[in-house]
């Protein structure tokens, strides 16, 4: 295999791996699951085109995030007319303290996995639905004929358990007995 051949394949490793990451951050700056998959496909383009001009002895995932404030802003300019919008300072602050180690994102994807087992039967529906599914809470609503605010205090309840069960599996494993 040529030096060239196993750069690519040790990239292509990096960017299949640095996925969950990077979505989780871009939905973290946007607060928007569509906005997050166009910025997410925009990113890995970006990425893919400037594949090698990256420095196997940098890390892979704050040259990635990198990428990703470049991709956040440019789609903030072009909807600037949305109030959801953060400031350039909020965004630089919140993308400057954004964990990129990670073991921490795998961490609590292992956790977060662990507790949704955790949640009823019903709490775990309807948080299937609402972010696997992308529905609305009045769609959920009406797919289920329950009332909306019904919805929002099962939705409640569950994000609820699952922060505390996350922060509480966190904690253990960090700090066991």
């Amino acid at each position: 295999m040529s030096v060239h051949a196993e750069d690519e394949d040790r990239f292509i490793r990096l960017f299949s791996k640095s996925q969950c990451t990077l979505y989780a951050f871009i939905l973290g700056m946007t607060h928007s699951t569509t906005d997050a998959d166009d910025l997410l496909q925009e990113l890995n383009l970006a990425l893919w085109k400037k594949r090698h001009s990256y420095d196997p002895q940098f890390d892979f995932l704050r040259w990635a995030m990198g990428f990703a404030r470049i991709e956040i802003k440019n789609h903030r300019k072009k909807n600037a007319k949305s109030r959801l919008l953060f400031s350039d300072d909020v965004l630089n602050t919140l993308a400057a303290d954004w964990p990129v180690d990670v073991s921490f994102h795998e961490q609590r994807l292992a956790a977060l996995a662990s507790c949704l087992r955790k949640l009823s039967d019903v709490e775990h529906r309807f948080i299937s639905e609402f972010y696997r599914r992308d529905l609305t809470v009045n769609k959920l609503a009406e797919l289920h004929n329950t009332p909306a605010s019904t919805v929002y205090k099962i939705l409640s309840r569950a994000r609820n358990s699952l922060h505390r069960c996350v922060q509480r599996t966190i904690a253990q494993s960090s700090y066991p007995a």
